[in-house]
């Protein structure tokens, strides 16, 4: 269903817009009556990642009133220009990722740019830093003059549609969870649209000689390739200026003139050696997001987090020295394994306070450190992490591990093969935030599953040790061949027109 249908009311608002379609979600909501103007979407902070990690891609946010609540993707604030998100840091170190996707074709209408807007809290300065799907920083929000902050997505090309905001607090001043910023999005006139033209106009004509069968199509390929690899290269220039611009726009004393690389200074915040604000300015310009991301999860498990379970157990009379060469295992129902340690009593505080406190934040280390977790594509990391979500909500419902491989879906979109407590649950909840993310999961598994067949269910255990008085993770890989799995989820073209098509060097990480 078109949303700038000119037959719907509520698309109304939409003409003269790119063409966008309704999600499935959007269109529940829409014959349900709950789809209108002005909107406030909320997060729901009730799944196993948090929105301080920056691979959630398929995070929904819910719109409540008197009718219900609906559950949407970010992505609909682009279409619905008069909505908004709302969110909050919870202190002055809190961040928080957003990921949404350009819903609409821009290999044909690039002729369309994408801004987006943040209003903050009265007496509030906050970051706003956008990376494109290679994790590349694309921009950083500027104030416009009328009290927000707001930027342009770049349209350096027709391919790159997916994207990721990352909002912290900009001086380190205290906040307050009930200081709220807006998010919002505006469809405008991409004003250099010619520079895509060489794109839209070599796929238009490879897309026109394919249909027609032309014998000579693969001539228009091998030019659509040309026009392509230009487009990376002229890509990767306007990057590096956009990053030197930024960085020369810095006061002149936070201008870095080390002679260190980014990798080397990654190194060392992994390491937990502290980086001063000249070096941390200069890595947050230049450094790639997944990269950042991870050295300073490196370095806050080794540290801040190690701290706090230590004093935690210090505090039960456990001295650090008796926790020395731990290992501690979180199996994908939840289930927590601690050994290393000869002391019964001491092994079962430990687990306990694993179970009671924290479990879920060593798991969100996990997957963001462990390389066999962080190297997956967008789609296997989504089947694995949604294995995990819905291995440890069924146990804690039913008590019991439950065999993912047998659930189905009913003619009527409810999920087959459960448990009958969970079922009911699942099947008959409405307006739940966390039945909502666990029937998305769900589906997600089903749909995968009957794809992977006799490679499995994805799973893996997340393993830590204790070493020098600090944590790190173990990497314990997965039960199943990624690779082969990656593969199948993934099919390659075979004999058409995108069989041969070039593929940026960049690797992904959204």
């Amino acid at each position: 269903m078109e949303i700038n249908s000119n037959h719907s009311t509520y698309g109304a608002a939409f003409r003269q817009k790119p063409i966008f379609f309704m999600s499935g979600k959007e269109t529940v909501a829409y014959f349900e009556g709950k789809l209108k103007k002005n909107m406030t979407l909320q997060e729901d902070t009730c799944t196993l990642g948090s929105n301080d990690t920056y691979r959630r891609q398929h995070t929904t946010y819910e719109v409540s009133d008197k009718k219900g609540s609906t559950f949407l993707d970010l992505d609909f604030l682009i279409k619905d220009e008069t909505s908004s998100l709302k969110g909050s840091l919870s202190d002055k170190k809190d961040v928080d990722f957003y990921n949404f996707s350009i819903p609409f074709n821009r290999t044909i209408q690039n002729y369309f740019g994408v801004k987006i807007y943040m209003d903050m809290p009265e007496g509030c300065d906050y970051d706003l830093t956008l990376y494109d799907e290679y994790g590349n920083q694309v921009g950083k929000a500027e104030w416009d003059g009328e009290g927000r902050k707001t930027l342009t997505i770049p349209n350096w090309d027709t391919n790159t549609n997916k994207y990721c905001i990352k909002i912290e607090n900009k001086n380190g001043e205290e906040v307050s969870p009930d200081d709220y910023y807006k998010i919002s999005f505006k469809v405008t006139e991409n004003k250099e649209q010619e520079k895509t033209d060489a794109i839209r106009e070599a796929f238009g004509n490879l897309h026109g000689a394919y249909s027609r069968k032309d014998e000579n199509w693969r001539e228009c390929l091998d030019k659509y390739n040309e026009v392509l690899m230009d487009t990376e290269k002229n890509y990767t220039k306007e990057m590096e200026k956009l990053h030197q611009k930024q960085f020369e726009s810095l006061p002149e004393e936070k201008q870095y003139k080390g002679g260190r690389t980014v990798d080397e200074l990654l190194q060392d915040m992994a390491e937990g050696k502290t980086l001063d604000d000249v070096e941390m300015e200069y890595v947050k310009i230049f450094a790639n997001l997944k990269d950042f991301e991870k050295a300073q999860q490196k370095a806050e498990l080794k540290h801040d987090f190690s701290e706090d379970f230590v004093k935690d157990l210090e505090s039960k009379g456990i001295s650090r020295d008796e926790l020395e060469g731990m290992q501690i295992k979180i199996e994908s129902n939840g289930n927590v394994t601690v050994s290393g340690i000869e002391d019964k009593e001491v092994r079962e505080q430990v687990q306990k306070l694993v179970e009671e406190k924290y479990s879920d934040r060593m798991y969100q280390y996990y997957t963001g450190i462990a390389d066999s977790v962080g190297n997956l594509s967008s789609n296997t990391y989504q089947y694995a992490t949604d294995v995990q979500e819905v291995r440890r909500y069924l146990k804690g419902v039913t008590g019991e591990d439950i065999s993912l491989e047998n659930f189905y879906l009913t003619p009527d979109g409810k999920i087959g093969g459960l448990p009958e407590k969970a079922a009911n649950l699942i099947n008959k909840t409405k307006d739940n935030a966390k039945i909502e993310r666990i029937k998305d999961a769900l589906i997600n598994i089903i749909g995968h599953n009957r794809t992977s067949g006799d490679l499995g269910i994805p799973d893996f255990t997340s393993e830590f040790k204790f070493s020098n008085g600090a944590f790190s993770v173990a990497d314990s890989g997965f039960t199943v061949d990624m690779a082969a799995l990656d593969r199948r989820l993934t099919p390659q073209p075979h004999d058409n027109m995108y069989s041969d098509m070039y593929e940026y060097s960049f690797r992904k990480v959204l």
